[in-house]
């Protein structure tokens, strides 16, 4: 029997949160810039539709801002275990921090965003290719 792939691992994988192997982007490559957050209308294993509705991931802003901020906290807690006081280099590696980790962040937003919405069902794969078998 197959192991039941992880939630947190197919999250930060941008993986279909039905199936949790079909890949959530067009591009695997975060710093692709064209078209990087451009979403599969369904996944590739399971069909599941990823276009859920109109600016459905408008709501995943809420969960970038949070992790931006946990981002700037990292940065915060790094700068206060190296005892390293100043506001000007905290601001400046914080900006280049964040400038290097935000395409990253915008997509697991979007992973975490959906994968909120879409229940895993361990049989999706199996499902989606009996129903196409059946036609």
């Amino acid at each position: 029997m197959a192991e039941t792939p992880n939630i947190v691992s197919s999250i930060i994988k941008c993986k279909c949160p039905k199936c949790r192997e079909g890949d959530l982007f067009v591009n695997k490559n975060a710093y692709q810039y064209q078209n990087f957050l451009s979403v599969n209308d369904n996944c590739p294993k399971c069909n599941q539709d990823f276009q859920i509705e109109a600016g459905f991931y408008l709501g995943a802003m809420f969960v970038n801002y949070a992790l931006t901020i946990a981002i700037i906290v990292a940065v915060f807690v790094a700068f206060v275990v190296f005892n390293i006081y100043s506001l000007v280099p905290f601001l400046i590696t914080a900006g280049i921090v964040l400038f290097v980790t935000s395409p990253v962040a915008l997509r697991v937003s979007r992973s975490i965003w959906i994968a909120m919405s879409v229940k895993y069902k361990p049989n999706a794969i199996s499902d989606y290719a009996t129903q196409n078998n059946s036609k």
